[in-house]
């Protein structure tokens, strides 16, 4: 398979940077503003040329190179502009610090750090902007001259890119699988699953303590999905006292697997790295007990292996079993196998079934004649296996024009050899949209089996400049809608929580699509590093062991270090000059390396987007690193950061940061008021500014683009409303649960109620919030915005008040109409609930749980209208001695907890 040239996404990302705001300002320092405009028309002929060429590289086996060609001159212009963009933050920082010595003068210079600290003096921008548009405009011409001439053939020439395509790679790790499954979207295996359920169930082989029944089978034929819907049936779950769900993979190491077993069993991570002490925990967990274990996917025929992951598998009660699933009837034979069942495809009704399950979000879905006699076609071509099937029809889904489906049919895809399932997936992957094809080949970094956090993944992806950057308040939103569309066209498998995985055979074909410029440097694998690898990741390898080959690789984008955290680790000590040799760095993964601190060259990576150090405990953080002001993301999960720099708002583009909520105080007390598009602020400590009357909660004025969960504490430090108020929370319209906390536990706010009530007042936030929690607020009452009606709250599903023990009245609450959970906790101000507390005649529709709790003076609870609380599930009053009225419960209700 030739490679494909993917260049209209790094187009698309190059007019965002000339169209930034940052971009304006270097313009408008620099006077540069006529080249940058030329610059961008320019690029914005190219870029329409180019996103209909990457669909034409089929037809000439030249444009490939020429678009690589491209691509080459696009990544430096994107180097270039980069350097702008950071001389313009830099400036923009020097004008705000006045003190310092130069007085916020415009420099006469700039060092092109991704060009061999050249430097570039004022008088020679202009022309070095010329120049790269000159070279464009030469690829312009070429391009236009191409384009006419493809687009003018009567018909495709036969595709040099299928000619090419070799048998899929041998396989060194396979996809790691899970136990979960819906059964929703299993089709034909009724029969299959029946059998063997049977055979689990049955007294037949229990003369033997573990019985091992196999299921044989061709990749992307079913074996995993057929062993999850046996797993989590029933009647099996409850035959059996204990199951376990392991991947084998292609490495039989028995104290993984076992290690593996123990965490499903007990679904705790089991640190314990010895066979023995493994094996004894493991045997005093199964002895005398009837267990299910399954074995997936396993590749190696080593009975030696087998025997010893078997030995503590003998104690448990006769009657147990182990289902194996595997490619190889040899492996079958090796572990004993009483019962083997050779899968093989779907029957052809369903294979329709799933198709139109996936082309149409409904097996029963009425389709049009037409595309309907196209579809059982395309289906016939799949061979009736299950992951063709369900790929194509993710490719097609929703898909209603006639000429794709044909396109799709009559593919000269379907006449390569080699594997049957391949030539659907590499249709599908031909259809990708071309940023998702980026997205797509970048995965090919991680091993097989890799467990991807969706999130994670967004901003790598991010980084990297293949989510378009225009509007960052929707950038995490669209790298979402770009995974979904990976998931939805099953390039990606659910696994349970926030993780995903790739099946091996799409794994392959991320590989072959990525095969020019990423490189993953395996254990034990001789892998050869080039000069035109830009993205490098090094799996289960220690950083230092690899670090003067990667120097070769001047170009590198990427970096990353995956699944080091079991190796034996000495402490790495960066050599200064590392990187002095990677300029054009935008994601740097140390995580997991053993680190006590960072060169201060770290702050010559002025295209750093993301910095993972997850892991690596260190404790400092050098100076320089606040030179970084395109980083975007920052990891620190499991690291002690003793102290933040002192200029650690200069990281001005921070959006997100990674790191234990014991961390955060520290982070906060440093200047954070000028990281205005931070996202993530989990926890902000208010404190009182030493020598005058203010506090610190103005820092979080300008953080706009806060989301998620923000917990406000040390309230009682905020003076009054206008001070409260400049905390701006009402237009932080991305925050969905806030919690405001006073420190009121030893009744030091006694006589400043009034202040305490103005400062909950300035803190109104914006009507999207989904959950609100306020704990020791000491006001005589609730703050207009909630003692009003609350219906324009309407995303509002949990509220929680504790220890607000001065208010007489609740808020109507109600009045919320999606509200779903309330929690009333030492409120011992509250003597009646009465019509107040309902809002309307008709509250709490959507009401499932209601916690009242130590409400000591609370004596009747009134009823307002025999339809309040038609959903109420759960009901918990606690500590109410004084309550001696109830209003009629409703029958949906569970669960009532009075203990008197």
């Amino acid at each position: 398979m030739a490679i494909e040239v993917i260049i209209s996404p790094l187009i698309r990302a190059m007019l965002d940077k000339l169209d930034s705001s940052a971009m304006s300002d270097f313009a408008y320092q620099w006077s540069t503003g006529k080249e940058l405009k030329d610059l961008s028309e320019t690029l914005r002929l190219i870029y329409r040329m180019a996103s209909s060429l990457e669909d034409m590289q089929g037809r000439d086996p030249c444009l490939p190179i020429f678009l690589g060609y491209l691509r080459e001159i696009v990544f430096r212009a994107t180097s270039t502009l980069d350097e702008f963009i950071y001389e313009a933050h830099r400036q923009s920082l020097e004008n705000e610090n006045k003190s310092s010595w130069t007085g916020g003068k415009v420099r006469q210079f700039i060092y092109l750090s991704s060009f061999g600290n050249q430097i570039l003096r004022r008088h020679e921008i202009p022309a070095f902007i010329t120049n790269i548009k000159t070279e464009l405009v030469e690829i312009k011409e070429k391009t236009i001259s191409t384009y006419q001439d493809l687009i003018s053939s009567d018909k495709w020439r036969p595709d040099e890119m299928e000619r090419r395509l070799q048998t899929i790679s041998s396989l060194d790790k396979r996809v790691m699988s899970g136990s979960m499954i819906d059964d929703r979207e299993v089709f034909g295996r009724r029969e299959d699953s029946i059998n063997i359920i049977n055979m689990l169930l049955s007294d037949q082989y229990n003369n033997k303590t573990i019985t091992v029944i196999s299921i044989v089978g061709i990749g992307g034929i079913g074996k995993t999905t057929l062993a999850q819907l046996i797993y989590n049936d029933q009647e099996v779950v409850g035959h059996f006292e204990e199951r376990a769900w392991v991947c084998v993979s292609v490495d039989f190491d028995v104290v993984r697997i076992t290690r593996a077993i123990l965490q499903s069993i007990t679904r705790k991570k089991q640190d314990i790295e010895q066979l023995d002490p493994l094996q004894r925990e493991l045997q005093d967990r199964i002895r005398g007990k009837r267990f299910l274990l399954v074995l997936d996917d396993i590749w190696r025929d080593d009975r030696k292996s087998w025997d010893a992951l078997r030995v503590p598998l003998k104690v448990a009660k006769e009657g147990s079993r182990i289902i194996v699933t595997t490619r190889f009837v040899r492996v079958s034979s090796v572990m004993g196998a009483i019962e083997t069942l050779h899968l093989g495809g779907l029957p052809e009704e369903s294979c329709w079934e799933l198709f139109k399950l996936k082309a149409f979000n409904n097996e029963n879905a009425v389709v049009d004649p037409i595309l309907e006699a196209i579809g059982k076609k395309i289906v016939e071509k799949c061979k009736r296996l299950p992951l063709a099937i369900n790929t194509l029809g993710g490719l097609l889904c929703n898909e209603l024009d006639l000429n794709k489906w044909e396109s799709i049919l009559k593919s000269n895809m379907w006449e390569l050899e080699g594997d049957d399932t391949f030539p659907a997936l590499l249709l599908s992957y031909h259809h990708l949209p071309a940023h998702l094809k980026l997205c797509f080949a970048y995965c090919s970094l991680f091993p097989k089996g890799y467990e991807f956090d969706k999130e994670t993944l967004i901003l790598l992806w991010m980084a990297e400049g293949f989510v378009p950057s225009r509007q960052i308040d929707i950038m995490e939103d669209l790298g979402s809608k770009y995974f979904d569309d990976l998931l939805n066209r099953s390039f990606f498998q659910y696994y349970g929580g926030n993780k995903f995985v790739m099946h091996d055979l799409i794994h392959d074909l991320a590989e072959i699509a990525s095969k020019e410029m990423y490189l993953r440097v395996d254990e034990g694998k001789s892998n050869t590093l080039s000069e035109k690898s830009r993205y490098i990741s090094t799996v289960s390898v220690q950083m230092k062991s690899v670090e003067k080959e990667i120097y070769k690789c001047k170009e590198l984008s990427t970096l990353l270090s995956l699944e080091n955290w079991a190796l034996e680790k000495d402490t790495w000590h960066i050599p200064p000059d590392l990187f002095e040799q990677f300029r054009c760095l935008h994601v740097l993964d140390l995580s997991g390396n053993r680190l006590k601190s960072l060169p201060d060259s770290i702050g010559k990576l002025k295209h750093l987007r993301l910095l993972n150090l997850n892991r690596t405990g260190i404790q400092v953080l050098p100076e320089s690193l606040c030179n970084l002001y395109n980083l975007q993301t920052l990891m620190l999960r499991d690291c002690n950061i003793n102290e933040f720099p002192k200029s650690i708002g200069s990281l001005i583009n921070l959006q997100c940061i990674v790191m234990g909520y014991f961390m955060w105080h520290k982070f906060t007390e440093r200047g954070i008021g000028r990281l205005c598009f931070l996202k993530t602020l989990p926890e902000f400590q208010v404190r009182r500014i030493i020598g005058n009357n203010n506090s610190t909660i103005e820092k979080i004025k300008e953080l706009c683009h806060l989301q998620g969960k923000v917990y406000i504490k040390g309230l009682e430090n905020v003076v009054d409303f206008e001070e409260s108020k400049k905390a701006n929370l009402f237009n932080k319209q991305r925050i969905d649960h806030l919690v405001l906390e006073w420190n009121n536990i030893d009744g030091d706010n006694q006589g400043n109620e009034a202040r305490i009530e103005a400062v909950l007042e300035g803190l109104q936030p914006y009507m999207g919030l989904k959950g609100i929690k306020i704990y020791g607020y000491s006001g005589l009452r609730f703050p207009n915005w909630m003692m009003k009606d609350l219906s324009c709250y309407d995303m509002l599903t949990v509220v929680n008040l504790w220890n607000c023990n001065n208010c007489k009245l609740l808020p109507p609450f109600g009045s919320l109409p999606s509200l779903k959970q309330l929690y009333i906790s030492d409120m011992k101000g509250v003597e009646y609930l009465g019509k107040e507390f309902y809002g309307n005649n008709r509250g709490y529709q959507k009401l499932e749980i209601l916690w009242l709790r130590n409400m000591k003076r609370l004596k009747e609870w009134w009823g307002a209208d025999d339809c309040e609380f038609p959903c109420l599930r759960e009901l918990w009053i606690i500590g109410c001695p004084k309550l001696m009225k109830l209003p009629p419960l409703p029958p949906t209700v569970k669960s009532v907890i009075i203990p008197w």
